[in-house]
């Protein structure tokens, strides 16, 4: 599949990213109070001398540290709060890009989607990647599952697993950029097909979440060959019936897709637009919605640095991770994780 250098760049850096879950908070939840109450964490945190070229951040509330994904294939890190860091990840029998990240709580584990991003820029037809969900313990960091998800779409041009949700009952939610689908694994570790994008946006699925209600928030986005986003959407997929998947409808102007994307604990959803060079293109959205997702609307705004997603705090602030989309990007040796406010 022939792609732009410019394409690949935006394709590489375009993943979801993170989708941290919060804790119960009150409605006003950037008070002055909840600022006070994080201010142990630092506004900017900044990372030297590895080059991660990580695309998911998730924050790890049993020891206050952040976690960074790597698209050039080296171990998810973890960050304390002072900037220093560690390999975190181990245990793999090969390594791979690692894109979105999501912590589950309930059953001690750190899930990652993980591809092969040089067959991506290999220019190459007959070299499509592949997809694996990665199952690490969140104690130790060691790998407790490997699973290829790509096999299950084998007439697919590529592959590119980005991003992760996971409900109630243990199953994983993987979308996959390239194939159009939504992967779903259940507990006992067994991946289908849970959705295939027939919405008519031609897009691919990038960010997830799971909301408690049942269901599914998927932004669909694709990028031109100048790296801009040309088709967008959100679609709200139900867990029990996914056939019956539509997309939100957005009563006030504004949104122009997400990469990543966090379902907050009030119930709003909060996504990073990285929309190349056009007005408000490097942008952190909130959306609401009055009627369980049928319909949204941008609530808040707020321009960022480039960046490709976000993860809450329990304090429920927002922390994004600097992604320049450059060249360089993946030789780079310097990041910084900082907090945004609306």
């Amino acid at each position: 599949m022939k792609r732009s250098f410019v394409m690949l760049l935006v394709v590489l850096s375009l993943a979801t990213s993170c989708n941290t879950k919060t804790q119960k908070s009150s409605k006003n939840e950037n008070t002055k109070e909840n600022i006070e109450k994080s201010m142990h964490i630092p506004e900017s945190i900044n990372i030297k001398g590895i080059a991660q070229n990580p695309e998911g951040i998730e924050f790890d509330k049993n020891d206050n540290t952040f976690l960074l994904s790597s698209l050039n294939a080296g171990p998810i890190i973890k960050i304390n709060l002072d900037g220093s860091y560690k390999a975190f990840t181990s245990g793999e029998s090969f390594p791979m890009s690692t894109a979105g990240l999501q912590i589950d709580y309930k059953r001690n584990t750190l899930l990652a989607t993980g591809f092969n991003g040089l067959e991506l820029m290999d220019e190459d037809p007959n070299t499509k990647g592949i997809s694996n969900l990665r199952v690490y313990n969140l104690t130790t960091g060691v790998i407790e599952r490997d699973i290829n998800l790509s096999a299950l779409v084998p007439d697919a041009p590529a592959y590119m697993a980005n991003d992760i949700a996971v409900d109630k009952n243990g199953n994983v939610y993987v979308t996959d950029w390239f194939a159009g689908v939504v992967y779903k694994v259940d507990e006992n570790g067994e991946p289908s097909v849970f959705w295939r994008n027939e919405t008519g946006i031609k897009s691919g699925g990038n960010g997830i979440d799971y909301h408690p209600d049942g269901y599914l928030l998927v932004s669909l986005v694709s990028v031109n060959e100048k790296g801009l986003y040309a088709n967008y959407g959100l679609v709200k997929i139900p867990i029990s019936n996914p056939e019956q998947a539509k997309l939100v409808k957005f009563v006030n102007a504004g949104f122009t897709g997400f990469d990543g994307m966090v379902l907050k604990s009030n119930g709003n959803v909060v996504g990073v637009t990285n929309n190349g060079t056009s007005p408000g293109g490097n942008t952190l959205v909130e959306l609401s919605s009055d009627d369980n997702w049928e319909t949204a609307k941008i609530v808040n705004t707020k321009a960022i640095k480039p960046s490709t997603t976000l993860a809450i705090t329990p304090d429920n602030l927002n922390y994004i991770i600097n992604q320049d989309f450059s060249p360089e990007a993946a030789k780079s040796e310097n990041w910084t994780i900082e907090r945004i406010e609306f």
